[in-house]
């Protein structure tokens, strides 16, 4: 009688061990992977993208970041397949991409939008950017038009009526002759100490260990922006996939947004549809 009950016992022991082993392989099984595309940034991007992650973790989602150090990269990267949705770039970026590729990558999710800044070591105030000053301007064609437009805000130039991408080529106005100096858009924080002004963008500016305080102007945000807005991009044959819904629900949460808006500290703000506004 002992050694049958010790028999019932084993085999109730090994159908468990065997139940559980397959819930958990069951369990794993579901569990999707996505490929995520985004800048290198900071300590303050990792804290944000391990919060995107959580998020995604308890929708069955499991993310894959891959950092690039070229604004070229992610979307070459989504087009080749090696990443599967990519987080960096805004409307104007994406459209001229699309145009000159000839690519069908497609927005999915809106994310953030950031203030234009215009820092200066030299001074402490536009009005004492002399006549014939350097203004040290991205060699990247869509973050070079980005700097014009936030120029022309600043009241230093204008740009041709209607342009929504300038390049130097459209500059209509410039009162004080300023002088252009295109360098790349990671080494703008570095020639900072040699120009008058220049336009950086808030990783590099954080990067530095620069305060995004100390910008001289800073360009209100309006409506006209709106192709500025940052967002979450795929393919075409992605878009409706359930992973890609679940990572932009996983990004357009409360708790990214209250850590972009009030603790990220790069001034960039969130714009989704149901986003908080910045009080």
């Amino acid at each position: 009688m002992k050694k049958a009950l010790k028999w019932v016992i084993a085999l109730i022991i090994l159908l468990g061990i065997g139940y559980f082993s397959f819930g958990r392989h069951e369990a794993s099984a579901k569990e999707e992977t996505l490929t995520v595309g985004i800048m290198a940034g900071d300590k303050r991007t990792d804290e944000q993208w391990k919060i995107i992650k959580a998020n995604a973790k308890k929708e069955g989602l499991n993310l894959k970041i891959k950092t690039f150090t070229d604004y070229t990269q992610p979307n070459a990267a989504l087009t080749s397949g090696d990443i599967d949705v990519n987080a960096f770039q805004h409307y104007i970026f994406l459209n001229d991409w699309n145009k000159t590729h000839k690519s069908d990558i497609v927005p999915v999710g809106e994310t953030i939008i950031v203030a234009g800044r215009l820092y200066s070591d030299k001074h402490k105030k536009l009005s004492e950017i002399p006549n014939g000053g350097t203004v040290a301007i991205s060699n990247s064609k869509i973050t070079q038009g980005r700097t014009l437009l936030l120029l022309q805000a600043a009241g230093l130039i204008k740009i041709a009526n209607g342009v929504k991408d300038p390049t130097l080529k459209d500059i209509t106005d410039n009162p004080k002759n300023l002088q252009f100096k295109e360098v790349g858009t990671d080494q703008l924080v570095r020639v900072l100490p040699e120009v008058d002004l220049a336009s950086v963008d808030p990783s590099f500016i954080v990067g530095s260990g620069r305060s995004i305080k100390s910008a001289i102007y800073v360009r209100p945000i309006d409506k006209s922006q709106h192709d500025g807005i940052n967002i979450i991009a795929t393919t075409k044959a992605k878009k409706n996939s359930q992973a890609i819904k679940k990572f932009v629900k996983a990004y357009q949460s409360k708790n990214v947004a209250d850590y972009i808006d009030n603790k990220s500290g790069t001034g960039e703000i969130a714009v989704w549809k149901g986003a908080p506004e910045v009080k």
